[in-house]
């Protein structure tokens, strides 16, 4: 990552509704970070959106209110998700979430 022009790409949902999953792409392109900030309540990630919904919530990862969360993305290990998009839900209470891809893009 040089120091100028992008380094990647911010996602932010400034209303996280309560039990309303959202699709985000967050996809990388070669080795970086994923950094993520949870807001007032849990959110919950799954690969489908079934796995994220209130009724049928199941194999989900929590992410805590008011946590920060670094990933490593690598095209060898450690990414949270590579070619794929990921559901975001709150499941209880209104949140917010903002993810910063940094990637070298």
């Amino acid at each position: 990552m040089k120091g100028c022009g992008n380094i990647g790409r911010i996602l932010r949902v400034a209303t996280l509704a309560e039990d309303s999953p959202v699709l985000l792409n967050v996809t990388v392109t070669g080795q970086g970070k994923i950094l993520i900030n949870v807001g007032d309540n849990d959110v919950i990630i799954g690969y489908d959106r079934s796995q994220v919904l209130a009724a049928t919530a199941q194999d989900y990862f929590t992410l805590l209110a008011g946590t920060q969360y670094v990933f490593d993305a690598s095209m060898g290990v450690g990414y949270l998700s590579q070619e794929s998009s990921l559901w975001f839900s709150s499941p209880v209470g209104v949140s917010s979430l903002e993810i910063w891809i940094a990637d070298g893009r």
